[in-house]
């Protein structure tokens, strides 16, 4: 039985597009696994760098080529990249498999600054990094390990909160307030579409959390 001309061509096209998609694919995978080890190798690098010598050489041209990848964290005198590299990133290429890795390095990057003991910080970092690879991921690889260091992460809070509130201040001024709220609302709805058994101590921290500090 002969194939039509019509079919022919449609299964050419067909097999053409098959092969220019995953070469884009490739190609994606490549850039984006390009891209991610230079950011990796490059906070490696920063760590390598003592607080004594960055305002010596090589320290101080380096960092200067690097200016707008790097953050300077004053507390900890040292320098960062910048997580919005590995946010930007993942979402240039969210649909390959390396993405997820991406989103969990940028959850782990550390941040610049100190919260100083008010709770409205702690809690927006908290969105930010692990809350944040949950909202992408909430059954990626890394998703119950994110859920395992939001409880880590809100332990202290909690168990100040339990105590009197000894260390941690929560939010006096209305808008303030009004952040808390939100903050603790987008983290509890974050974890309800988490399947992870440890959620449940989260939420429960979340709630100590809000009882005391709202």
């Amino acid at each position: 039985m002969k194939l039509s001309r019509s079919i022919i061509a449609r299964g050419l096209f067909l097999s053409a597009a098959i092969f220019l998609f995953a070469g884009l694919a490739t190609a994606q995978t490549a850039a984006a696994a390009k891209e991610f080890n230079r950011l990796v190798t490059l906070n490696k690098a920063l760590g390598k760098i003592p607080m004594s010598g960055m305002d010596k050489e090589p320290h101080r041209s380096f960092l200067k080529r690097n200016d707008k990848d790097i953050v300077y964290s004053d507390p900890a005198g040292e320098w960062y990249v910048r997580s919005d590299r590995f946010w930007d990133l993942q979402k240039m290429y969210p649909k390959l498999a390396i993405a997820d890795q991406i989103g969990w390095t940028a959850a782990e990057n550390p941040l610049p600054g100190e919260c100083e003991g008010y709770v409205n910080c702690y809690l927006y970092k908290l969105r930010t990094t692990y809350g944040e690879y949950l909202t992408l991921y909430p059954k990626g690889t890394y998703s119950r390990k994110a859920v395992q260091k939001t409880v880590e992460y809100l332990k202290y809070i909690a168990d100040d909160a339990a105590a009197g509130k000894k260390t941690y201040d929560g939010p006096t001024e209305s808008s303030d307030k009004a952040e808390f709220a939100a903050v603790i609302g987008e983290l509890r709805d974050i974890l309800s579409k988490v399947s992870h058994p440890e959620k449940t101590k989260a939420m429960s921290q979340l709630k100590a959390i809000e009882t005391a500090f709202k």
